[in-house]
């Protein structure tokens, strides 16, 4: 069996000494190489091929001809998800063509390795991008290796062990307001609105929840009433809006609805076509967060504020 030995430079770098022992001279041969994985499948290859390194060595230079490069694995990665949201795909395709093909795309993936990961990372601090998107892209990168394992380009995922900047925050960032404070909002809440307000306050749905709902999934008439939540708007490889199914399975679930919450509903439901949106603009469209937001939420911290 060929064996590998790891020799640590005076800067720090290491490079891997493959050995074994020749069949025909009967004599041990080494040879050193850069990275660990190229280690590693120069054994696995002498190991399958009674030690001989001619064998080994033809084997490793048509392997290089048809090796894919990191973006290549990427894309097949993407490519070979099952049931993807076209939204994620397009999310993950703008992560591949921003973040990683100019960057480590062009690297044969089974010469990508801690080093250059560990650059990847820095780089993209470099530019300012936040941990979040440093973790999320990452993400992507650590499941195409995955892929790329189980495929068996590689011989194990560089991704595991490369340290990425903390997300974490010293402070909480789930604020709460107090009854008081969500008060003065509604006071100055859209009389269109109010209800759709106090529906997200009293039952904790999502925003892309509560809008994507229909007229049929409100029963008043159950005891006690409830709401059934199983879709959510999302978007699709154009940005288009459309409504599907929640993020998780978990994510369907049906919520109690208390007898204030239920009288404010009688009049969204009374007398309307079960596949109408529950709650709508005044021309009936889906209500737009970044609207509701700007117009109707944040309207209570714009006004001007008495003097001491």
């Amino acid at each position: 069996m060929a064996s590998i030995s790891t020799r640590v430079k005076k800067d720090g770098s290491k490079s891997f000494v493959v050995r074994w022992r020749d069949p025909g001279t009967r004599k041990n041969q080494g040879l050193t190489v850069a990275t660990q994985a190229e280690a590693e499948t120069l054994k696995r290859l002498l190991d399958a091929n009674g030690q001989s390194f001619a064998i080994a060595q033809q084997a490793i230079l048509s392997n290089q001809a048809t090796v894919p490069t990191v973006a290549e694995v990427v894309q097949e990665h993407i490519d070979l998800l099952i049931r993807p949201s076209s939204g994620t795909t397009r999310t993950y395709q703008v992560m591949l063509d921003l973040h990683i093909r100019n960057v480590i795309g062009h690297i044969p993936v089974d010469k990508l390795d801690y080093r250059h990961l560990n650059q990847w990372a820095k780089s993209m601090m470099a530019k300012g991008k936040s941990p979040k998107t440093i973790h999320n892209v990452h993400g992507l990168i650590s499941a195409a290796m995955n892929t790329a394992e189980m495929l068996r380009y590689i011989p194990r995922n560089p991704c595991r062990g490369v340290q990425l900047p903390s997300i974490d925050k010293a402070e909480d960032e789930a604020m709460f307001l107090t009854h008081s404070e969500y008060n003065m909002i509604l006071e100055v809440m859209g009389e269109r609105y109010k209800t759709f307000t106090n529906f997200l306050v009293m039952t904790g749905t999502r925003f892309g929840e509560a809008t994507a709902l229909k007229v049929a999934d409100v029963d008043l008439f159950s005891k006690p009433p409830t709401v059934r939540i199983n879709k959510a708007w999302k978007r699709d490889g154009q940005s288009q809006y459309y409504i599907g199914a929640t993020k998780t399975g978990a994510g369907k679930r049906t919520i109690g609805l208390n007898p204030a919450l239920v009288e404010l509903l009688v009049p969204l439901v009374a007398s309307r076509p079960g596949d109408e949106l529950l709650f709508t603009t005044p021309k009936g469209e889906r209500i737009i967060h970044k609207l509701y937001w700007h117009h109707y939420w944040f309207r209570q911290f714009r006004q001007p504020k008495p003097m001491d």
